[in-house]
């Protein structure tokens, strides 16, 4: 009888020890929730007699925007594996839309509204512009106008990823994702090229014949919820070859060019620079969690289940702390390291907060929302006659 060669015959598997909690990946967005409170909070550790605070403070602190290209590459892949490719099939169009409104919208919109209230006053078009997720003006990219929760920016970006998965889930469903890269491919490069202008790379450059909208469209930064939603189509179709030693080495590659990535000569915001090793990161540790090789402490799941709270609480705490101590002596290090201490303790008091008495709340009625869709569907397909024995 024929045998496998002994390569394939003794090659270890992760099938068996599979893990599909993907907890992994709830760490990594508290990591990147805690990453950009560290570099909002303005924290500065810079010591004539000690170069090595500098360094830290400038190749590390200080690229906490990082923190954002992470999120995006989460939000595609996350988006992807539990709406289109997962093992549980594409969700249908209204479900998807319910289930991502009530989880983005009113833990925004209340604090949109606190914070403008008490801390950052705005026009009433600037406070509904934010509350529908729309861009302000063509300025200041990729920002485009700071919304009244200026953090809410990047929810723009994940609104319109969220549009464009409800369009590709009505007319493709489960093939939904061509539909996203097409649109995207059209919006970031065909249409920029129809204008005449040049396809930017840079997120920071401006199309002029842009809308605020178009211009977000346009921006790069998109492409890094393209590039999340392409790893989950690979994990979906190929996680099944994934070895305990292939695991081990993405892992190392990826966490060595994340490093690089973020202390490295980069700009700002960049889909290959920035983008390409978030996800790189991304996939090392779902391979790693895969094959039962990784195994994520309970503080820092919690921590990702707190990671969208944390990012709406802190520009309020930060900026309500630092008009409170403001004449202290900024410089000081101790001072900074006191009043980040600060931030970080009351970011993660309010942050549990309104995750609980917010955010959990309005997912629940979410949920509820969508078994009164499907109880009133089939009460009326039964009434038509249309129901299935």
């Amino acid at each position: 009888m024929a045998t496998a060669p002994p390569s394939r015959r003794h090659r270890p598997s992760c099938v068996s020890r599979s893990s599909s909690s993907l907890q992994s990946i709830q760490a990594l967005r508290g990591f990147a929730a805690l990453y950009v409170v560290a570099f909002h909070s303005g924290l500065a550790l810079a010591h004539a007699d000690i170069p090595a605070l500098a360094w830290l403070t400038t190749h590390v602190i200080k690229r906490g925007h990082v923190g954002v290209d992470v999120f995006f590459v989460i939000s595609g892949f996350i988006i992807a594996w539990v709406a289109i490719v997962g093992p549980k099939g594409p969700e249908t169009p209204s479900t998807f839309l319910v289930k991502r409104t009530f989880r983005l919208a009113p833990p925004y919109w209340l604090m949109s509204v606190l914070h403008s209230t008490w801390l950052n006053p705005v026009s009433t078009s600037a406070l509904l512009s934010s509350l529908a997720f729309l861009p302000q003006a063509n300025v200041d990219a990729p920002y485009f106008g700071y919304p009244a929760l200026y953090v809410g920016w990047s929810l723009n970006y994940e609104a319109f990823f969220y549009a464009l998965c409800a369009l590709g889930l009505t007319l493709f469903g489960r093939r939904a994702l061509w539909l996203v890269a097409l649109v995207l491919f059209t919006t970031t490069i065909i249409v920029p090229f129809w204008h005449g202008s040049v396809v930017l790379r840079n997120p920071e450059a401006l199309h002029a014949w842009a809308t605020p909208v178009q211009a977000m469209a346009a921006n790069p930064l998109v492409l890094e919820f393209l590039l999340g939603a392409g790893l989950a189509w690979l994990y979906a179709k190929h996680r099944h070859r994934l070895t305990p030693a292939l695991a081990r080495v993405l892992l190392a590659v990826s966490l060595g060019a994340f490093i690089i990535s973020v202390i490295g000569p980069a700009p700002k915001f960049d889909l290959l620079a920035r983008g390409l090793p978030a996800g790189a990161l991304l996939m090392g540790l779902v391979a790693m969690e895969y094959c039962s090789l990784l195994r994520v402490p309970r503080v820092a799941v919690r921590l990702g289940e707190l990671s969208y709270a944390l990012y709406l609480v802190h520009p309020s705490v930060i900026e309500a702390t630092h008009r409170l101590v403001g004449v202290l002596a900024p410089e000081w290090i101790g001072t900074q390291l006191l009043l980040f201490a600060v931030n970080l303790a009351l970011t993660l008091a309010l942050a549990a907060l309104l995750h609980r008495y917010v955010e959990q709340p309005s997912i629940a009625l979410g949920r509820k929302t969508i078994d009164w869709m499907h109880d009133t569907r089939h009460a009326w397909r039964a009434r038509l006659g249309l129901q299935k024995p």
